[in-house]
């Protein structure tokens, strides 16, 4: 998952063999080995699960740069979250746990094009976190610079992506740098303050909500 600043660059490359050929040269070998890694990825990714009770239950994980999980075993944090796929409003539960202990996270969810940082929370000192809520609206609910995304509506299908990435915002008050009208300003911190925004956990399925109620039926107006 990229960060905001994006990867660090070389200072330099070292001059003489053309860096074009060689790229043309070595581009059939990474293609290949970047589908294999994506295929090997997505074969070993468990559906989601429909329960008795009408929930459905989706899975978190840990992964590599290669986006390749990282078992619990090998260090990695884990998590699952718990939704109503359908309804008036979005209910979930989502538990993680193998988080390191002594941090703020914040909760980010990507909602079919938008993404939006809902809530940031505290583990406890297993580095367990629990999190019990309804969302009437797909809303920032903490302080994001210049990433900000407008509210949506609940109504309608979605397509949902549930993300843990530490919290490195201020300790509080507003994002600084950002101009005072601009969307979104006023949203406070609430984060470690040190700059790190790390994703700890990400979706190993994609969730799939209809809201219902009279804004889903008048959607299509």
């Amino acid at each position: 998952m990229p960060s905001d600043a994006g990867p660090p660059m070389p200072d330099g490359a070292r001059q003489g063999f053309p860096i074009a050929t060689l790229l043309k040269a070595l581009l059939p070998a990474l293609a290949a080995t970047a589908l294999v890694v994506f295929f090997f990825a997505r074969s070993n990714t468990p559906p989601e699960q429909a329960r008795a009770d009408g929930m459905r239950r989706i899975t978190l994980s840990q992964k590599n740069s290669s986006f390749v999980r990282i078992s619990p075993s090998a260090g990695g944090a884990t998590g699952e979250v718990v939704y109503a796929p359908s309804g008036a409003a979005l209910h979930f539960t989502l538990h993680a746990s193998g988080l390191p202990s002594g941090h703020r996270y914040e909760l980010e969810m990507q909602v079919d094009d938008a993404i939006y940082t809902v809530a940031s929370y505290s583990p406890d000192a297993r580095g367990a976190l629990s999190i019990d809520t309804t969302l009437t609206q797909f809303a920032e609910g903490e302080c994001v610079g210049t990433n900000f995304d407008a509210p949506r509506s609940i109504a309608g299908k979605h397509r949902l992506k549930f993300w843990i990435k530490r919290d490195g915002s201020p300790a509080s008050g507003p994002m600084p740098g950002v101009a005072p009208t601009t969307p979104g300003a006023q949203l406070a911190c609430h984060g470690n303050g040190d700059g790190n925004f790390e994703y700890l956990l990400l979706e190993d399925q994609v969730a799939e909500f209809a809201g219902t109620g009279a804004a889903a039926l008048d959607s299509s107006k």
